[in-house]
Order: structure tokens, then sequence, then C-alpha cells
């Protein structure tokens, strides 16, 4: 007995214990080199990688209402995550502006009913009206803020949607309370822009004879800022007379003050970070003749503005190609987009815009008819993890986040509809009735629709192109 108990505490008894068949050559194989041990002392030398972030400044000064271009350092031998971020100027003169970032303090217009000011909710997305990536002259993907901003809404977890809102400037403000005026000094904002090779890394090794450029387009400061009154179109707070600082535990610390004039206020400061992955030799020269087929997604935006009409079916065409593998949409206001409130969608799923939706294809029903909380409640939590937190309608067809894995994970073509081929591919809406006080039917609706397709980047021979239409 003590024998076998001495037994079971050598180096490998479990294993021993448990294997079958001969035992010395589950351990060891007749060469050396195909020899299996799970005890193996030996280990091959091999350098680790190194990781190096970049931050290049764009090749022309960004302004509002203008665009600005970066070129792409493709440094390293894999090029990764692709962040904008985003300084924003202020109206506040400096000492106010260092007030506005402590919560003791609220800046207000100095009027009977004080008046919040701040940038629109989600400034990081809604700042840039158009996104363009180009190789070398050839134009890869294009979308603009709204249809960036409505993607990233179901992606993710919901920890890391927290850390998104709160880098985008989309956390904790609301456009009917006080809180908005925190807006106006928003503080450093990192948005994240989609790549090629989006999580994988593209092989800039492979490709050092071509260019790869990002250009943004941004809004004009009149466009991006809100304020707490719905009843003012386009605020302008620098055009304001007199604000007042309100501190919340001493009243003796009140005061009031001019903001800046609008030729005053400086422009943003907009700066691409880049992660740059280094291999070692080996690893390099196995990338550099490698044949890479990469799948990236890109997003076709698609706008439509319409009066609702109680009871009545609208018919919208899907502008699209290629695979795809969701369609996902938005509605919103005129009233609102006036307003800059672009983070402003339809009503809660009790009271939507309209009662039901299905997508047709060739006139045939593709997507049964449901109602609005299908869409906007029950898809996003089959397929992801997080609930969008806005009423974004979504159809998807891919095997989803919860297919046995966690976020974030590598995405990749799975259940898609061909929009290439497919014949008059259109959304039936059925525009609800409005309820009582409800005049939502006399304003004109913005519906955004954006099919996210799949299409395949090749690189081989040095050069990169993209590899099909179908």
């Amino acid at each position: 007995m003590a024998s076998i108990r001495s037994g079971t505490l050598n180096e490998g008894a479990l294993y021993e214990t448990v294997a079958r068949g001969n035992k010395d050559n589950y351990f060891i194989s007749k060469t050396f080199k195909e020899a299996v041990n799970p005890f193996e002392t030996r280990y091959e030398r091999r350098p680790g990688f190194v990781n190096e972030l970049r931050r290049t400044i764009p090749l022309n000064g960004p302004d509002f209402g203008r665009s600005c271009e970066f070129e792409f350092e493709m440094a390293g031998d894999l090029f990764q995550d692709v962040v904008v971020l985003i300084d924003l100027p202020t109206w506040l003169p400096p000492v106010e502006a260092g007030l506005n970032t402590d919560w003791n303090y609220l800046i207000q217009t100095a009027a009977t009913t004080p008046v919040s000011y701040g940038y629109t909710r989600g400034i990081a997305y809604f700042l840039f009206s158009n996104i363009q990536i180009f190789q070398d002259k050839i134009l890869l993907q294009e979308f603009s803020g709204d249809a960036l901003w409505a993607s990233q809404l179901s992606r993710g977890s919901v920890n890391s949607a927290w850390l998104d809102n709160a880098l985008t400037g989309m956390t904790g403000f609301d456009q009917n309370t006080t809180d908005l005026s925190r807006l106006a000094t928003p503080g450093r904002l990192r948005l994240k822009i989609p790549m090629l090779a989006d999580g994988q890394g593209l092989p800039s090794s492979s490709m050092r004879q071509q260019k790869f450029r990002l250009k943004l387009t941004l809004r004009t400061l009149e466009d991006c800022v809100e304020c707490t009154d719905s009843t003012v179109v386009r605020p302008a707070p620098w055009s304001q007379p007199v604000f007042q600082v309100t501190n919340r535990t001493d009243p003796t610390m009140n005061y009031m003050f001019v903001p800046l004039p609008r030729e005053k206020i400086g422009r943003p400061t907009i700066t691409l970070e880049t992660r740059h992955t280094y291999l070692d030799p080996e690893s390099r020269e196995a990338v550099q003749k490698a044949h890479h087929e990469i799948p990236y997604s890109i997003l076709y935006e698609s706008e439509y503005s319409f009066t609702g009409a109680a009871d009545i079916y609208t018919s919208v065409n899907l502008d699209g190609s290629h695979p795809a593998s969701r369609a996902f949409w938005v509605f919103r206001t005129r009233d609102n987009l006036q307003r800059n409130r672009r983070y402003a969608t339809s009503s809660a799923n009790a009271n939507p815009y309209y009662t039901t939706l299905s997508f047709n294809i060739a006139g045939k029903i593709r997507e049964d008819t449901a109602a609005p909380i299908v869409w906007n409640t029950l898809v996003p939590f089959c397929k992801e993890e997080r609930n969008p937190g806005f009423q974004v309608g979504e159809m998807n067809w891919d095997l989803g986040a919860w297919a046995g894995r966690e976020s974030p994970f590598k995405r990749v073509p799975e259940g898609s509809i061909n929009f290439s081929t497919a014949e008059k591919p259109a959304f039936l809406f059925l525009m609800r009735s409005p309820s009582a006080g409800d005049a939502f039917l006399t304003k004109t609706l913005e519906l955004m629709i954006v099919i996210e397709s799949w299409t395949l980047f090749n690189i081989e021979k040095e050069r990169g192109y993209t590899a099909f239409s179908n």
C-alpha cells in the first residue's frame, strides 16, 4: 500500500494512471523531436511581439465646417486600432471653463427661466458628417458619424458600452436636464474608427508601397451645440448676453459673466492614434510571403424624408451591395435634427412612430411582419450582449455574440443576404395612429437605414486590392 501511495506522488503519475495503451509510447516517441511529454522542460526561444502607440497630426488644420486628412503611418508589421482623439474648444472663458468641470458649479443663462448649453450628446460621433478611408485614390469605406453611432450602439458588452459612451460624450446627459452644461467642456474624446481587418490587424509589412488615408468632414459649430430650451433652433450660446455661475453649496460664490464671442472660439484639435505591432523575423517573413484574404464590413447608408400618416403603409427601397449581415434603422424628427439632437430617436416601444415592419425581396416577405419591440429590443438581446439604449431597429442575420463566445471577438461573415442579387429589397412600414395629444404626425420624419455588408480585401505581391463585388 505504501508503494502505491509513493507511486502516485511521482511526476506524471496521474497521467500514467488514466492513460490507456502502451504507457511508454504515450509519453515518448521513437524520435526525440516528436516526443510528447506533458512535463517537458525544453522551450523554444522566440522574441516577444512589441506594440507601439503612435499619434499623427492631420495634413491640414481641422476646423468646423471643413475637412481634414490623415495619412496612416504604416509602421511595424501589423496595423491596428484607429482612434481619433478630439479636443473641442469652448465658449466659456478660461476661469469658467475650469469651474464647469466641478459638479458643485452650474453654468446657465441669467434669465427668469435659465437655459443650459452644451455640445450635443454623442458629440464625438455627430461632429463628423462624413468619414472616408482611402487606399491610394480608391475609396474603401465611407459613412457618416450618425451611421457609426447607430452601428456601435449594439456592439460590445455592457461594460465596454459604458466606456465607449463615456469616451464619446454619450453618458449621463439629457437634453431636458441642467447637466447638459457639463458638455460645454467635454474633455478629451476618443472615437474608434472601424478599419480593414478590425480586431486582427492589417499586415502593413506586406504593403509598404501603398498609402492609406483618413478623411474627416466636420459639421459647423452651429450644428454641434444644443440647449435645454426646445424652442431654440440652432442654439448659439456665444450670442447670449450673459451667463450665471451658481455654486450649489455656497450661494455667495454666484456671479455673472459674458461668454466668448463666436470669432474668439478656437478650432478643434484632432489627432490620430494608431497601434502598430512588430513581429519577430520569422513571423514577419511569413506574413510578407502569405496571401491574405481579409473580410471587412462596409456601411451602405440611405436617408429618407416623409410626413407620417396614420395607418398608411410606406415602402422604402433598400440600397446595398455584397452579402449583408444586418440592417439597422432609426427614426428622427426634423425638429430634433434642427435642434442638433441627432441622438433623439423615435419614442418608446409603447408609443413608436410605426406599428409593424416587414422585409420584402421580389415582392415576397423575407422577414415576417413584427412590431417595433421585436426589432428594437428582442433582436439586439438575442444577437448581442447589450441593448442599444435608444430606439434603433435591427435585423441581424449573423450568429451573434451569444453563439458560444464573448465580446470582443473577431467578426467575420456568417449568416447574410446577398444584396447584389436581391431583387427590389424593401422595408414595408405601417405608420401608427397618434395617441391623444400626440402631434408627431404633423412633423416631418427623417429615416436613416444602414445596410452592413461584407467585402473581401486581398493582399499579395506587396499589393492590396478589393477582390469581389458579388
